[in-house]
C-alpha cells in the first residue's frame, strides 16, 4: 500500500460545507486563526473508519430499497 498522500477532488453537498465553514470559524474564534474548513474536512476523512461507512452506506440504500417497495405495495 503506497502512503504518500494523494490529493482528492470531490463534490460534497453545500450543507457540509457550510457546516464544515462554521467549525472553522469556530476554530477562529478560539485560536485566533484557523487553517480553512478544507483543513478541516481532511481531518475528518483521515480520521474516520472506512469500515464504519460501508455499515452506514448499505443501510442507507437498505432503507430506501424497504421506503420504495412499501410504497409499492
Amino acid at each position: 500500500m503506497k502512503t504518500d498522500n494523494q490529493p482528492v477532488i470531490v463534490t460534497v453537498p453545500p450543507t457540509t460545507v457550510s457546516r464544515y465553514s462554521e467549525a472553522s470559524e469556530e476554530v477562529e474564534q478560539r485560536l485566533g486563526a484557523s487553517p480553512g474548513p478544507e483543513f478541516l474536512m481532511s481531518l475528518a476523512v483521515e480520521h474516520e473508519d472506512a469500515f464504519e461507512l460501508v455499515d452506514l452506506f448499505c443501510g442507507e440504500i437498505i432503507d430506501a430499497l424497504r421506503q420504495t417497495t412499501a410504497a409499492a405495495n
